[in-house]
């Protein structure tokens, strides 16, 4: 007999939330034994040279303590860093030898720092305090942390922690990128809880969140600064220090979307201190990658700041022909103009030249069963190339207002371009005769974007009603300017799949005759506000919205004529959340959110213009943060809508002539929906344990009740852990992680009669570490460990199938400086 399926969730809820009860008495027994034993912990650190103050922020960070001070008493003094092992006691003792300067412990575990000659006062004098870490700063920054989470997150513009953030949040950070050497943001991303990926046309691949594309790119919190970058434009990672990524829908942040999520790349700023890194890796495939990543002060009182970070990358893959060099420049310069006021400027530089490009991936058998090839296969032809090449500049200035309220400007300007030539393989293949595929077009495209974007908030708290709140207000615009060229011709080559020839037809070598080419124009504008309302002393409120402009326009240069022509003024999408503190560690939430995607190309039969079609995202849960942040725990329910979506009006059928985007009339008819639960962890269970970890359960339905995203699994499973090792043996460290999910299956696009699929896998990564000294470290990183064959992609019958990395090995070298 089946049950319901609320009655299944439901008590799949019940058993999450029991085990993060259990987690929650353990970790309850932990932060206790820690909190007593935590002065007697050794830890092992690596502090470089910079001022007294930020010395002792960065062992503050380190240790997990909580440390206030009177910021006159480190006014002008600077330290020569920290390299060892020490316990919290000497560790105060080396830094503040010779500074005059003494910690004392409160009761409550938490350190101060009093003059040496004051030390003997009475305990209970009181001095002036400026918090510089621990749970007051809460710096989201997570370079240098040596963790897989973070103590705050940034992608909402109020710094908050993930226990006060009443969505689900992920955040991958500099640390984990390192350990797993995730040099891409695509292999980031696939690493992420919920996360799926889904082949594009040509190559505009994307990620998939809860059944929903995910669309939604940002930088240092400012959107339409990021353009296909799982795509034709991919991003290297050696340029940010964490990834922030919101599932859900995220009308707070964007406006403008799908109900999938929004993710955040923050940029590596200037550091205080002078440093110079280098890291060199040789891999499987021929796989070559150098990073240098230098700065610090420029002047001596340490108000200018830079940063210079290069990368080149010549590698090969798993499959033949294909050969990428990928150069990376970043620049970056930060000035303290006053006490209050600092600017930053900064450029990047990126290329990609793919020789022997592969796009369509390998088409299947007729019956739909996956073709029995080498996963070496590729349908390419050696002449086949892609290059891409982005020029991009930003700036921001901040200014202190007084107590902690602050006022922001940022602005971004991108410039990209894409060109490709290649011979494109289609149709799938009979079983018995072995033939079917073929060659059937040469096609060329070539693509600029230019981009810019501007952002103004002003943030900060007030006191009101017994209770503590904040606020935050701004305005952002974003204009994106393409034109896209494209041209093919047609070809009957056959393609062996089993033996193929990537000589078999002769690079052209005339120019083609575009047979499209058109200018495109996204434009949009937003003002927004949020704030945290302290209802009570364990209670809090958040209630923002977005009021968004949405203007796009598309004309053909051939023609003159435009080609799409939409727009939304106006558009309210608002935002609530309710979070409860149980006690210092854990809150339970509840939180709505909405989207909204414009349809006002489409007409009804009425010749109005179709209303926008609203997703929306409902999530309650629980949420545990221990040792002052290092590690943080979440589970949670979800329901996610798309209502109002646009469907053909059967009964006026050609009745809308004027419609660029149909002559077909439109209705608002239809709603996708997905709903599921999620728990994730993340940081430190134990001193020199990570781990970053999340489970995800979602099903997806059309009106039809079919799958919305039919290569997303039912279940997904996410882990990343690495282990510094004590004793004797702690200059080395060991880690791995596994990528697994349940098998899935959907009636082929092009042939509904017949189904495609894949089972269930599991793939296994290793990497391992040794410190060789104080500068220089070396690591091994083993991707699909037990030589897994699967597809990572499926398209149709004809294309779009790909399959998964065979097992590759990476070895690296770090040197810090």
């Amino acid at each position: 007999m089946n049950r319901p399926r609320a009655v299944v969730i439901a008590a799949r809820t019940l058993i999450c939330l029991g085990l993060a009860t259990g987690i929650a008495g353990t970790l309850n027994i932990q932060d206790a034994y820690a909190q007593t034993a935590a002065a007697a912990t050794r830890y092992e650190l690596q502090l470089p040279p910079g001022s007294l103050d930020q010395t002792l922020n960065r062992f503050a960070g380190a240790t997990g303590i909580e440390l206030s001070m009177d910021g006159a008493l480190t006014a002008g003094k600077n330290s020569p860093g920290l390299k060892g092992n020490f316990s919290i006691d000497e560790g105060f003792a080396e830094i503040l030898k010779g500074q005059g300067l003494s910690p004392v412990r409160g009761s409550n575990g938490a350190y101060s720092l009093r003059r040496i000659e004051a030390a003997a006062q009475e305990a209970s004098q009181s001095l002036p305090t400026v918090n510089v870490s621990g749970e007051a700063e809460r710096t989201a920054t997570t370079e240098q942390s040596g963790s897989y989470t973070t103590r705050a997150v940034s992608i909402g513009k109020m710094n908050q922690s993930l226990r006060e953030t009443p969505q689900s949040v992920t955040v991958v950070t500099r640390q984990q990128m390192d350990d797993q050497n995730l040099v891409q943001l695509d292999q980031v991303l696939a690493q992420a809880t919920g996360f799926t990926k889904s082949q594009r046309n040509f190559g505009s691949h994307t990620f998939m969140v809860r059944g929903f594309a995910l669309s939604n790119y940002l930088q240092d919190g400012i959107p339409g600064t990021a353009y296909d970058p799982t795509g034709w434009f991919p991003m290297d990672t050696a340029i940010y220090d964490r990834v922030e990524i919101l599932r859900g829908a995220a009308g707070l942040i964007v406006g403008a979307a799908d109900p999938s999520g929004a993710v955040n790349l923050v940029r590596k700023r200037p550091r205080a201190e002078r440093h110079f890194d280098v890291t060199t890796s040789i891999g499987s495939f021929d796989n070559y990658r150098t990073e240098v990543d230098a700065g610090g002060p420029i002047n001596a009182e340490g108000t200018l700041r830079g940063r210079v970070v290069a990368a080149y990358q010549d590698r090969k893959y798993f499959y033949d022909v294909t050969h990428s060099r990928e150069p990376l420049l970043y620049g970056v310069l930060e000035a303290d103009l006053s006490r209050d006021t600092r600017l930053a400027v900064g450029f990047r530089h990126q290329e990609n030249t793919i020789d022997g490009l592969w796009l369509f991936g390998l088409p299947r058998y007729s019956n739909g069963n996956a073709l029995d090839v080498s996963r070496s296969t590729a349908l390419v032809q050696d002449w086949n190339r892609q290059t891409t090449n982005v020029n991009e500049f930003f700036g921001d200035v901040e200014h202190k207002l007084g107590g902690d309220w602050k006022a922001k400007l940022s602005y971004n300007h991108s410039e990209g371009s894409l060109n490709q030539k290649l011979a494109l393989p289609r149709g799938a293949v009979d079983p018995v005769t072995l033939s079917g595929a073929r060659f059937y077009s040469l096609y060329y495209k070539q693509l600029t974007v230019i981009s810019d974007s501007v952002d103004a908030n002003v943030t900060g708290s007030f006191q009101a009603l017994g209770g503590t709140h904040q606020l935050m207000v701004g305005a952002d615009m974003s204009k994106v300017r393409s034109n896209s060229k494209s041209a093919s011709r047609s070809s009957t080559t056959a393609i062996n799949v089993f033996d193929t020839n990537h000589s078999a037809i002769a690079e052209p070598t005339a120019a083609p005759v575009w047979s499209d080419d058109s200018d495109t124009r996204d434009e949009r504008y937003s003002v927004y506000g949020s704030t945290r309302l302290q209802l009570a002393e364990p209670l809090h409120l958040l209630l923002g919205g977005r009021l968004s402009w949405v203007k796009y326009q598309a004309v053909s240069r051939l023609t003159g004529n435009k080609t799409s022509d939409y727009k939304q003024d106006s558009e309210f999408t608002p935002y609530a959340g309710l979070v409860y503190d149980l006690n210092k560690q854990w809150s339970v939430y509840a939180s709505y959110t909405d989207t909204f995607q414009p349809q006002s190309s489409y007409q009804t039969a009425s010749g109005a213009a179709l209303k926008p079609a609203v997703g929306s995202n409902i999530e309650a849960g629980v949420k545990g943060e221990f040792y002052d942040g290092r590690l943080n725990f979440s589970a949670a329910v979800f329901s996610v809508k798309k209502d109002n979506i646009a469907v053909i009006d059967n009964a006026n059928l050609g009745n809308c002539p004027n419609s660029l985007a149909s002559t077909d009339c439109y209705i608002n008819g239809s709603t996708y929906r997905s709903h599921g639960f999620e728990t994730e962890i993340s940081g430190e269970l134990t001193r020199g344990w990570n781990v970053a970890a999340g489970y995800t359960f979602v099903v997806s339905r059309n009106d039809a009740g079919q799958s919305i995203s039919a290569e997303t699994p039912h279940h997904l499973l996410r882990l990343s852990t690495n282990y510094k090792l004590q004793g004797d043996l702690s200059g080395w460290s060991v880690g791995g992680g596994v990528s697994a999910q349940t098998g899935y299956a959907f009636p082929a696009e092009d042939n509904t009669s017949v189904m495609m699929g894949e089972g269930g896998r599991a793939v296994w990564d290793l990497n391992t570490a040794y410190r060789i000294n104080k500068n220089w470290s070396a690591s091994l990183n083993i991707t699909n460990l037990f030589d897994k064959r699967y597809y990572s992609m499926l398209g149709t019958l004809a294309r779009g199938n790909y399959y998964g990395e065979s097992r590759a090995a990476t070895l690296t070298l770090r040197g810090n400086f």
